[in-house]
């Protein structure tokens, strides 16, 4: 998909899997039996933001990948096949059905000739992502369960579903990770090609997303200005655990400074920074009556994009009237 002139071949198992044991939980890696003298893996990697994607060709393999917490695995097959177990489940994918997903397990992996794209996602982003494009009002806890069981996407049973669709949009959006003006220029990083990617991963693998983005408020038929605003404060809120600068949102929105503050201000009352900041706190107030086994208000107020956990119960106090700790022990009590 990119960057095939610079892709590097490995002919050694050991030597590959030594590289992939630094990106990877790899418990067991190495070529199928029958297949030791004939091993080859050709690949190349380029980066989309925080993704690293890494795409190319392998002759049968099996192995064995660990656990990790909140990284989520996609598989995208192009040609060949795939077999993987997880959690006593059978799952494999080929171009008819080319998506494997892995939400943080363990899994088992037996690969034929392959030809595809492997990465890891955020799954804390991608659960925000869907909320953003889903509307005001809804939580990403409502995508919260749909990301607990590995599984495959298929684009059957017709060339024109939605699926088909979007897996066409990814293989383009892929694509323009070769565009080697746009890498030399330095277009890549201002274009924000990872945000595409986990908006349509989005749509993948939520199936319900398209039907509450079309009973969501309505924007489609806003003036184009509106629709810019909206789409602006939907990519905040999808992006509110990484630093937000208000020169990231002139680059985003095409505003001004200038606009975007009077914008905010008529808006919300505040300026865009001080918007920001308030959908953090509030987000954080949610976890915190809600809080997950073994979070901590450090780990709530770094996942919602605090840097400073003083700073947070400073700001927090200011702002709601209590401690955050005392709102978790009370969230936690309402629940047991």
């Amino acid at each position: 998909m990119f960057h095939d002139q610079r892709a590097s071949v490995d002919r050694d198992p050991q030597a590959l899997a030594a590289r992939l044991a630094q990106h990877y939980a790899l418990l067991d890696f190495g070529p199928r039996r029958g297949w030791e003298r004939s091993f080859l893996h050709r690949s190349s990697s380029a980066a989309a933001g925080e993704l690293i994607l890494t795409c190319g060709y392998t002759s049968p393999i099996q192995g064995m990948i660990g656990e990790r917490q909140g990284v989520g695995s996609i598989n995208l097959c192009f040609a060949g096949r795939t077999s993987y177990q997880v959690e006593g489940r059978d799952l494999t994918i080929t171009p008819e059905c080319p998506i494997f997903f892995a939400p943080g397990q363990e899994y088992r992996y037996s690969v034929d000739h392959f030809s595809g794209m492997a990465f890891h996602i955020d799954l804390a982003r991608l659960r925000a992502t869907a909320a953003s494009m889903a509307g005001l009002g809804v939580s990403e806890r409502r995508f919260a369960a749909e990301l607990e069981m590995a599984r495959v996407v298929s684009t059957q049973p017709c060339g024109d579903s939605p699926n088909a669709s979007l897996l066409a949009l990814l293989r383009r959006t892929f694509s323009l990770l070769d565009d080697a003006s746009l890498e030399c220029n330095g277009y890549l990083q201002h274009l924000q090609i990872d945000d595409l990617i986990y908006r349509t991963l989005a749509l993948l693998l939520f199936p319900r997303l398209a039907a509450l983005i079309d009973a969501s408020s309505g924007m489609a038929s806003a003036p184009p200005r509106q629709r810019a605003f909206e789409e602006l404060l939907e990519w905040i809120r999808a992006n509110l655990a990484s630093p937000i600068r208000l020169t990231d949102l002139e680059q985003r929105s095409g505003y001004s400074r200038r606009h975007l503050q009077a914008t905010f201000q008529a808006r919300y009352g505040c300026g865009p920074i001080q918007w920001v900041r308030r959908q953090r706190l509030e987000l954080a107030r949610q976890a915190l009556l809600h809080p997950d086994p073994g979070e901590s208000v450090a780990s709530i107020a770094a996942r919602h994009g605090f840097r400073s956990l003083p700073a947070f119960s400073r700001d927090f106090r200011a702002v709601f009237g209590l401690r955050p700790s005392d709102l978790m022990h009370e969230g936690r009590r309402i629940t047991s």
